[in-house]
């Protein structure tokens, strides 16, 4: 080690200039890719089991369908959760803006407890956790933006014996 910060010295001002912009570069590159195109997040919470487990599980989530652009029902998107300030969360989309939707009480247990049915704002979606008792979703602070959408969960990258690519499990009714 000694060796290597006396030759780092003695190297002109112009190889610590071209290293030092190399690395720069290197850290801009991958800044670029980790903001714009991809990002890796743990799922911490039992709101998404069984689909993903309540910790341990690393997702790979693709930044290109932030504000939510190209998702459609049944996608898993991350956002920023709007009632816990710095929070991500990840739900299942459930209803896109015009969609009506059967939104039942949260904790809704006796009888007595009438769901509804709602619209979706334009500009909104309609966000449901796959483990229903465990989940605050849209049920309990309704629709949410589209621009608190920053991404799309698309594969479980960790552990790896567990390893996948997470599909659209919603498929349209049809009808006759």
């Amino acid at each position: 080690m000694e060796k290597f910060l006396r030759s780092a010295l003695r190297s002109s001002p112009r190889a610590i200039a071209r290293l030092a912009f190399n690395g720069a570069g290197v850290f801009c590159a991958c800044t670029l890719v980790w903001e714009h195109l991809v990002t890796i997040q743990s799922s911490e919470g039992p709101s998404m089991y069984p689909t993903f487990n309540p910790r341990g599980d690393w997702l790979l989530i693709s930044r290109r369908h932030a504000n939510g652009k190209d998702i459609q029902v049944g996608d898993v998107v991350r956002f920023n959760h709007p009632n816990i300030l710095g929070a991500h969360a990840a739900k299942r989309v459930i209803g896109m803006p015009g969609d009506f939707v059967c939104r039942d009480p949260p904790y809704s247990t006796g009888a007595g407890t009438q769901p509804d049915m709602v619209q979706v704002p334009e500009g909104h979606v309609f966000l449901i956790g796959d483990n229903l008792p465990w989940s605050r979703d849209s049920r309990t602070f309704g629709p949410v933006p589209l621009g608190l959408i920053n991404g799309k969960v698309v594969a479980r990258v960790w552990p790896p014996s567990q390893m996948e690519w997470v599909h659209n499990t919603m498929q349209p009714a049809e009808l006759d």
